[in-house]
């Protein structure tokens, strides 16, 4: 539901003309209009209404333009350029106290992170844009309807925050507050989209029957208002909760429907996801043949889809190359008439000249003298005009010689990545330590490393065995780096060489100690101290082992771990800093000493791939609690028995609804003997 809001004023000022007044109305209306579809004129009308309200002090139009060219080029992927226009349209409207504008300002800022999935800086933005619209509320002299619109949106959107975030208690209390002062001042539009909020979030807390009603009456008022967009979306979330909950003939009812406006609006990312869930419902009910149709038509759409923008890309050049075939041969026709014109009209001021030759010879030869220079420039323009057109004809073919070199040279690219993500993978699997090399330093090793894609994240890291001040010692980690894939891969090889400078150059053993300098240097290393330059890192759990004092020292950065002594759990949850990126918490990293002379201890490192993992019989997240559980139950076993069991609960999790691997996953256990 979160979208870009814009409220109009009544009037830009008492003072200003009425004139000026229409022309600002103008070049705004005309800016909206052109914002809405994307249009490159939103720039022309707003830089027009830009310069036009600074000439007139207009600070509300230069306000309305500031916020125009922001939106505009935020949508457009021009994000530092969109920002700096919404900041300066927000300091403008704080310093006139148009806390209406602050508002929306706020929320539309809000509305761009919600899209991108950054739920902290959204919620961070609309409760700016609540606080400011019940400040509003404060001075105005009379609460008007479309303040206590602008405020029914700003907890709608609010309570999509915690949905998304899964606090489903605060989300329900949000669009609660929401649904009151709707139905109170009959917000028809928004009371439909808070009920379909609303739905999602009882549904999540288990009342699906509420659910159900809910999301109906919304679709209700989607279908009596002709809103194509939202019945789409919440018709399709009615039929996945109608097939969750068991009521299969409704859902493919309701699957059925989307299917079929979808394709009367030929909208077919809708299209596709019709397909997509009418497969899981064929095939739950049995009908094998009607699962296997729709499941190849949902194949096919989704292959159409992915090649769209190759697709439009190649329709953009042969319509451009039509376009400028056709301009060049009406151009060359409306020369060629030109032309008989001039002919036809030269031809009679020489039968003119011929009827009056008896009476004026001079003037005759003078006439006829300047009819042929005339006759000679036109057809000396027809030879110019004929060199451009071939011109641009050979230009249109040698771009599309250029597009077709272009579509090779992505195949060959495709290709060398490809290579050279294997050759990379190569590289990593070269830096990990062995399993030898690791069973060298501990007893009954548990190692589960699975990365996304074809080089990984996470890491684990083994020092071997050294000798620090007469004692013997050895180091292990267990690393999640930012992301996965390539940027993960590359952030694991500075990481693991950091540690390796670290513990067998410099000599750090305690754990907390290397945690900080491995924190500094890869700030140092990515240059993070600057705010606009990458502020990627890793969490860490790290373990000293001292075989002399009979002791294991453990850090943690942000990352949670186990241990297990006389068959008792231990959760020990790790330091809320993490390693690299801007620090906002300034607190040491703590290390904790554990006593291994009593009896054996068990520990166990893990990355949040395994709990984030989606799945199940409800398609949700496997969790740390589930994850602890199934630890717990396996940890008396041993290694290789644990390792399958990890193995195959993961698997079984990710089948159900034969769900992707969302994310590298590590869990790295080990024992320790008395």
């Amino acid at each position: 539901m979160s979208s870009f809001i814009f409220l109009h004023s009544d009037s830009y000022a008492d003072n200003l003309k009425q004139n000026d007044q229409e022309k600002l109305e103008i070049y705004l209306d005309k800016a909206f209009h052109a914002l809405r579809n994307l249009s490159d004129s939103t720039i022309y009308y707003a830089e027009h209404l830009l310069n036009l309200s600074k000439g007139y002090n207009n600070i509300k139009g230069e306000n309305f333009a500031y916020q125009i060219l922001g939106s505009y080029y935020i949508k457009k992927g021009q994000i530092t350029l969109g920002f700096d226009y919404q900041m300066r349209a927000l300091a403008l409207s704080e310093s006139e106290k148009d806390w209406t504008n602050v508002s929306t300002i706020n929320n539309n800022i809000g509305v761009y992170f919600f899209r991108k999935k950054d739920y902290e800086k959204a919620l961070k933005y609309y409760q700016a844009a609540l606080k400011a619209i019940h400040r509003d509320m404060e001075e105005a002299p009379e609460i008007t309807n479309d303040l206590y619109d602008h405020e029914v949106s700003m907890m709608l959107n609010i309570g999509e925050v915690y949905l998304m975030w899964e606090q489903y208690e605060l989300a329900l209390k949000y669009e609660d507050a929401a649904l009151i002062n709707a139905m109170k001042y009959q917000f028809s539009d928004s009371e439909a989209y808070i009920l379909a909020v609303k739905a999602q979030i009882l549904y999540q807390l288990g009342k699906e029957k509420d659910a159900l009603k809910h999301i109906s009456e919304a679709l209700i008022y989607f279908k009596k208002t002709a809103n194509v967009d939202a019945q789409l979306e919440y018709e399709l979330i009615y039929a996945k909760y109608q097939f969750e909950s068991k009521y299969y003939d409704k859902a493919r009812k309701s699957a059925l429907s989307v299917l079929a406006l979808s394709e009367l609006k030929e909208a077919k990312h809708w299209n596709c996801e019709a397909y997509e869930l009418l497969s899981i419902i064929e095939k739950q009910t049995g009908h094998w043949k009607s699962a296997f149709q729709y499941q190849s038509k949902y194949t096919l759409l989704k292959q159409e889809l992915d090649n769209n923008e190759i697709t439009a890309r190649l329709t953009d050049i042969k319509e451009s190359y039509n376009a400028d075939k056709k301009n060049a041969e009406i151009y060359a026709l409306k020369i060629q008439n030109e032309l008989t014109e001039q002919v036809v009209s030269h031809q009679t001021k020489f039968i003119y000249v011929m009827v009056i030759v008896l009476f004026l010879g001079i003037i005759s030869v003078y006439f006829l003298l300047k009819f042929n220079n005339n006759i000679k420039s036109a057809y000396h323009k027809i030879s110019e005009k004929n060199s451009e057109i071939e011109a641009q004809s050979e230009e249109i073919l040698s771009q599309r010689d250029h597009l077709q070199e272009y579509v090779e040279m992505l195949d060959s690219k495709n290709r060398r990545i490809s290579s050279a993500l294997n050759y990379a993978h190569r590289i990593q699997s070269a830096t990990l330590p062995s399993r030898k090399s690791i069973e060298l330093l501990v007893d009954k090793l548990i190692l589960v490393y699975k990365p996304r894609d074809i080089v990984s994240g996470d890491f684990y890291y083994s020092s071997g065995i050294l000798n620090r001040n007469n004692e013997k010692i050895g180091v292990v980690a267990g690393l999640d780096c930012t992301g996965h894939g390539i940027p993960g891969a590359f952030m694991s090889l500075i990481g693991n060489g950091i540690l390796n400078e670290l513990i067998k150059v410099e000599n750090y053993t305690c754990p907390s100690e290397i945690l900080e300098q491995l924190n500094i240097r890869i700030q140092d290393t990515l240059k993070q101290k600057d705010i606009s330059t990458i502020q990627d890192g890793m969490d860490i759990s790290i373990c000293t082992i001292n075989y002399t004092q009979k002791t294991a020292t453990i850090s943690s950065a942000k990352s949670s771990w186990l241990y297990f002594q006389n068959d008792r759990m231990h959760v020990m949850k790790g330091c809320r800093r993490s390693i690299g990126g801007i620090d906002l918490h300034t607190h040491p990293f703590v290390s904790h000493t554990i006593d291994l002379s009593s009896s054996p201890t068990q520990f166990y490192f893990y990355s949040d791939g395994y709990q984030d993992q989606i799945g199940g019989p409800k398609n949700k997240k496997f969790l740390v609690k589930r994850f602890r559980n199934l630890i717990a139950s396996i940890q008396h076993l041993a290694p290789n028995k644990q390792e399958e069991l990890l193995q195959k609960s993961l698997e079984d999790w990710r089948s159900i609804d034969d769900e992707p691997q969302t994310d590298d996953i590590l869990v790295f256990g080990f024992t320790l003997k008395a």
